[in-house]
């Protein structure tokens, strides 16, 4: 019966999960760092899981803040979701979801862990975006422009 009203209730299967068939990627974005203006940094020349997934998946969803007129997408999906009743929760913003203070520290995070993963010392980044397609026979560079910029201060 919720599942027919719209809620979502674990354990339970929602029909939204398997309504559609997945849709075939026409263009992917590659998120790209270079450390220092010379070292591009590439997440499959650590064989540590855990390291790739802490290279890769903070500045993915970086990005998508940022991409959401810096709020937290999680934020967004709750506002939508709960309607009206989200005013009940949004004193925990700050503590439970990317707010200001901690998007303006994650660069200096970001430059911090990739030191710490590559051993030499992190002084600038660029992290741009390359939009690509794959063909028959390769991965085509379709674009890349510069997301961001950090400099040590």
């Amino acid at each position: 019966m919720a599942n027919l009203l719209g809620d979502e209730v674990t354990p339970f299967f929602v029909w939204g999960m398997y309504s559609e068939k997945e849709k075939p990627v026409q263009q992917y974005e590659i998120l790209r760092t270079t450390i220092n203006d010379s070292t591009v940094v590439n997440i499959y020349d650590h064989p540590n899981t855990d390291t790739r997934f802490y290279l890769s998946t903070p500045l993915a969803y970086y990005k998508r803040i940022k991409d959401n007129n810096n709020q937290d997408p999680t934020i967004s999906f709750l506002q939508s979701k709960l309607q009206h009743r989200y005013a009940q929760i949004r004193f925990l913003e700050r503590s439970l979801f990317n707010t200001g203070p901690q998007q303006a520290a994650f660069l200096n995070w970001y430059a911090r862990y990739l030191q710490q993963v590559t051993g030499q010392p992190v002084r600038s980044l660029q992290i741009d975006v390359v939009k690509a397609h794959y063909t028959d026979k390769a991965l085509v560079t379709d674009a890349v422009y510069p997301f961001e910029k950090w400099e040590r201060p």
